[in-house]
Formats: C-alpha cells, structure tokens, sequence
C-alpha cells in the first residue's frame, strides 16, 4: 500500500508539473502573437518588455487588471487602439495563463 500511495505522489506531482503554463510560450505562440509588436529589449510597435516590465514591475496586479480589461493603459495609451484587437485573446486567458504570462513578462 505504502509503494502504491509513493508511486501515485510522484505520477500526480510530474503530471501537475507537467500541466503548468508558460508564460514565455504564451508569448510566443501563434495563436497570442504577442511577440509581432513586443520585443524582449527593444521598443517596436508596442513596448518592449522590459519597458513594460519597468512600469509594472512594483504593481503586478494592475497589469493583470489590464489584460483582464479592467484598468487603462500606462504606457503608451496613444497607441491602445492597435493592441484593442488583441485584447480579447488577453480576456479569454485563464487566471493560471495570465499569472503566468505576467511573471514571463516581469522577469525583463
């Protein structure tokens, strides 16, 4: 029983491992295509990441707001109305998706 309960802890952890989300492939992925307008370094169509992580660095919670649609922008809100579009792919994100793509975009 002991081996049974051991050998079922480790398949759980390794699956839950697993399943995390990746901020970095959220990204990335075609589907986001965050990465068209945002560089890691270098201001582009939109902020780069580092800018944004600059500005949001010390307040999380507001950036999450943001993609959730539930605060302005902060940086550039000049230029929002190109990124509006892709907004409904930030809404659309999970808790889990959009913690994770904050923590891929603070680390900058």
């Amino acid at each position: 029983m002991n081996r049974f309960l051991t050998a079922a802890a480790f398949f759980l952890s390794a699956s839950t491992a697993y399943a995390a989300v990746d901020g970095k492939e959220l990204f990335n992925n075609k589907t986001n295509r965050c990465a068209i307008c945002h560089k890691e370094t270098k201001d582009a169509i939109g902020p780069s990441l580092k800018t944004i992580a600059e500005y949001y660095r010390n307040n999380p919670e507001q950036l999450k707001a943001f993609f959730r649609g539930e605060a302005e922008p902060i940086i550039w809100p000049d230029r929002f109305n190109m990124m509006r579009p892709q907004m409904g792919k930030l809404k659309a994100m999970t808790d889990e998706e959009i913690n994770a793509l904050v923590e891929f975009i603070l680390s900058h």
